[in-house]
């Protein structure tokens, strides 16, 4: 370098930026192909929001290995904002937001089919909708950032939550107005995921007149119904993921690192898997045996659980107290070490019909549309109807809608925001003697945000500084 009288200057063959690829339809597609991405990393292969939304519930406890020392603060109620999931998954979904914020930005200017340009924009604006929505979930209000082109010495502060709430609402309003009815490609975006998200946002924020106009939109797309399957639990099956059911999944692909890891982690010491080799991790995802024996002993969704196993040496081992495994995500024979290919749903049209149950029973108390709908359900899983006269009253009727919403959503990422909901989330933690707080409701910001930007306000309860 010492010796050249002019500056180097290398022409650049194989480098991607603004100047060469922001060009084409391939670019634009890619690009958002990458938001997709990203979103997959809030499931597999950590886990992240599955396990802060059932470790700190009555479902499930994690036990054996490294990770049970990561997760006990999850379960006891002791997590603070130096914890790697609750700065992990609040990375993943700002990186989401940045890479939206590209296509919302970038594809506009692309010479592209306007109709293809304009569902990619839509799409990107779901995506950051979802977001912003677990951030919302788990944090409260958080910095609103809707452009790609933010400085490094911006620092953006949290707006009220009124605003927050509005902002999430005209996000999928304006993608709902503009996706199509049925997915261009199996996994992406549609209307009926946009609004389905929607009736979610306005169920976990008790906006009950909302929820029921939203689910009966979603309602009455009339591309969506309940499985219709041998047993309920063939719903998750492999050869069944793309049934009317399913709203919104996230996919997986049997590919290392875009893979669902759930079953090497459910699945109990020595078991004899079907279609081996699989590694069977230390550590262990396990149910309360007081969840497991709240369900009517004819309910098939029990069946995605197991009390006993054969080990591979062929002998017949017991499972025991707080020890039940859900294998709710079957064996994939196609699996690839760790990673399967099992998607997981996200919303699920089953959601829709509870969650209107739920906001009709607010506003009316007990009707015969609510059960009519809880019904429905209740059916595909082998049950007896309930009556309307079986329930005196809106407290009734709603202590039953959660418990059956246990049994139909567990391990799918709701416990934690149906307890929020109902207001038992932090009654129920203490009686499992757990040191669980009124704040507890909403983790505490990353510390090492809040390190980084001094208009960030922490959530109540918790220390400003990791030095308090």
């Amino acid at each position: 370098m010492a010796g050249c009288q002019n500056a180097l200057e290398e022409e650049v063959f194989s480098q991607l930026g603004p100047s060469n690829f922001y060009q084409t339809q391939a670019d634009a597609e890619a690009l958002l192909n990458s938001v997709y991405a990203e979103e997959q990393m809030q499931g597999d292969p950590s886990a992240y929001y599955l396990l802060m939304n059932e470790l700190s519930t009555d479902i499930m406890i994690d036990r054996g290995g490294g990770l049970e020392n990561l997760l006990k603060p999850l379960e006891d109620f002791t997590w603070d904002g130096t914890h790697s999931y609750i700065e992990n998954i609040w990375d993943i979904n700002y990186r989401i937001i940045n890479r939206a914020n590209l296509v919302i930005d970038r594809v506009p200017a692309i010479p592209i089919d306007e109709g293809v340009k304009t569902r990619l924009v839509a799409e990107a604006k779901f995506l950051r909708a979802q977001a912003y929505y677990y951030l919302n979930d788990l944090y409260g209000p958080v910095p609103i950032i809707e452009t790609s082109e933010v400085s490094l010495t911006e620092r953006p502060s949290r707006p009220d939550q009124p605003t927050m709430n509005a902002f999430i609402e005209r996000e999928y309003r304006a993608a709902a107005g503009v996706l199509p009815l049925q997915a261009s490609e199996y996994g992406r975006a549609t209307k009926g995921a946009a609004l389905a998200m929607l009736a979610k946002f306005y169920l976990n924020n008790k906006d009950w007149p909302k929820t029921v106009e939203t689910t009966a939109e979603v309602m009455q797309l009339g591309v969506y119904s309940l499985f219709e399957g041998a047993s309920r639990t063939d719903l998750y099956s492999l050869a069944n993921e793309q049934n009317p059911e399913y709203i919104w999944v996230r996919t997986y692909e049997p590919v290392a690192n875009r893979g669902l890891v759930f079953l090497p982690r459910a699945a109990p010491p020595g078991y004899q898997f079907r279609f081996p080799p699989k590694p069977n991790f230390a550590t262990n995802y396990q149910i309360y045996s007081a969840f497991y024996d709240s369900f009517d002993p004819a309910d098939e969704r029990r069946l995605s659980m197991i009390t006993e196993y054969v080990n591979v040496d062929g002998d017949m081992i017991p499972l025991g107290t707080n020890d039940i495994r859900s294998f709710k995500y079957p064996e994939d024979p196609n699996a690839i070490d760790r990673w399967s290919g099992n998607d997981v749903p996200v919303v699920r049209y089953a959601d829709i019909l509870l969650s209107r149950a739920e906001a009709l029973n607010e506003i009316n108390g007990p009707n015969q549309e609510s059960i009519d709908l809880i019904n429905q359900v209740r059916e595909k899983a082998g049950l007896p109807a309930l009556n309307l006269a079986d329930f005196p009253g809106t407290e009734a009727l709603r202590d039953h809608i959660l418990k059956e919403r246990s049994w139909e959503f567990f391990n799918e990422e709701m416990r934690r925001q149906d307890l929020i909901r109902h207001g038992k989330y932090i009654s129920l933690a203490q009686q499992r003697g757990k040191a669980a707080m009124d704040y507890h409701v909403k983790f505490p910001l990353p510390q090492d945000e809040l390190d980084k930007n001094e208009n960030l306000v922490q959530n109540d309860g918790y220390p400003q500084s990791a030095e308090q």
